[in-house]
């Protein structure tokens, strides 16, 4: 089923995102259609389900982005990842739909 953002479905689910604070409507895009933005810890409990999904994809994008050779991984002492992302990246980053804040880490 693809998503439809006028089905009622939907909406009731947007809606309850937002109660739960799990997601803030940000705007609207040039299309007319609504942007949200999710906040990832209060998603995951309020709807395990689509927490997963979303992940899988953020993932899916962050290891094309490394297979392309526009983001770079390296580990501290402590073996936590540090990932490098090029302006290219970032530009891909942001067309696959993710919020980049120029005081942000990946």
């Amino acid at each position: 089923m693809e998503y439809d953002p006028s089905d009622e479905e939907h909406q009731a689910i947007m809606e309850y995102l937002i109660s739960e604070g799990a997601a803030t409507l940000e705007g609207i895009d040039e299309d007319g259609e609504a942007i949200y933005q999710f906040d990832m810890e209060i998603l995951e409990e309020v709807m395990p389900e689509l927490h997963a999904v979303m992940q899988e994809d953020m993932d899916q994008v962050l290891v094309d982005l490394y297979q392309k050779g526009l983001i770079e991984v390296s580990y501290d002492e402590d073996l936590n990842a540090i990932m490098s992302i090029s302006e290219q990246g970032k530009v891909a980053l942001i067309e696959a739909g993710f919020d980049l804040d120029d005081s942000e880490e990946l």
